[in-house]
């Protein structure tokens, strides 16, 4: 039996033709939808980012850039940095969610974050389980690497629901540096995620698909990326658009969509850090952000 990507019908073998039958199951599509010219799911799934990916105090979209968050070890919540700092303006020192008193300071205590860290694991949530398995995969916090348990926590978390496990499980199977090279468990992995919000995600399955030849599904990817405020997938669709394997239509889709979302995730908080950051880079001087971070 195989599956159709478009309606997701288990379908005898001998109910798709032969081109068909040698895709992927992702873009493998019966011949009834063929003929109806249906979207693939990957197309239909992951247009709109979940709501794990808002800031739970600003309830505003999260950034995409890691400078810009702040994770809390205590309840696994990634905060904006313009929040984290506008609490700690505000004389809190403790979490600005679950108001846990947080192990950040110059000299953290690293045993204690892990401990904090595992506490979540045994609890069964997944993002613990996700942050972990990215401790093991690097080998800080003094934690000695050990890709075997980064991918054993990947997978739990994955089974959980956790698209970024999808994701960063795609990018260890695609670049072959720490696990076996397998093309198809990236790109299934990368479709999970993609299928599951992880907006860059779905950027890599458009590059996996350029690559494959699939110039089009490849600018379908992007475009979706862009239109959630993905930048680099923007710059991919203008690229695209400038080879003439995207129209001018798509490009401007893709750039009022962009403009709409990215202007979703700015806040007065936000982009004061925004300049703090811009100054640091500039300057090389980290100072006064460290000062107003209050590590």
């Amino acid at each position: 039996m195989m599956i159709c990507g478009a309606c997701e019908s288990e379908l005898p073998e001998d109910s798709y033709g032969e081109e068909q039958r040698g895709r992927r199951q992702s873009i493998r599509r019966c011949e009834e939808c063929v003929a109806a010219g249906n979207q693939l799911v990957l197309m239909k799934k992951g247009r709109k980012r979940s709501e794990e990916d808002d800031c739970p105090i600003c309830n505003l979209p999260l950034p995409f850039r890691m400078e810009h968050l702040a994770p809390m070890i205590c309840c696994m919540k990634k905060l904006c940095h313009g929040c984290f700092v506008a609490a700690r303006r505000r004389g809190m020192s403790k979490c600005p969610f679950c108001r846990t008193p947080t192990p950040y300071k110059r000299q953290p205590d690293m045993s204690r974050i892990v401990a904090m860290i595992r506490k979540r694991v045994d609890a069964g949530d997944p993002l613990a389980m996700h942050y972990l398995g990215s401790m093991y995969q690097t080998g800080v916090s003094g934690l000695e690497k050990d890709v075997t348990r980064a991918v054993e926590l990947y997978e739990r978390a994955a089974e959980l629901g956790m698209a970024a496990a999808h994701h960063n499980l795609g990018r260890m199977y695609r670049e072959g540096k720490e696990v076996d090279e397998d093309v198809t468990k990236a790109f299934r992995h990368y479709e999970a995620a993609a299928m599951g919000g992880d907006v860059s995600a779905r950027v890599n399955v458009g590059c996996m698909e350029q690559r494959a030849g699939n110039d089009d599904i490849a600018v379908q990817h992007w475009m979706i990326a862009a239109k959630l405020g993905h930048e680099t997938a923007l710059d991919y669709v203008k690229k695209m658009f400038m080879l003439g394997e995207a129209t001018k239509a798509d490009y401007a889709a893709a750039l009022r969509g962009y403009q709409s979302a990215a202007q979703q995730m700015r806040s007065p908080d936000r982009d004061e850090v925004d300049k703090l950051i811009k100054i640091s880079e500039r300057t090389n001087c980290f100072g006064q952000l460290e000062h107003v971070l209050g590590t």
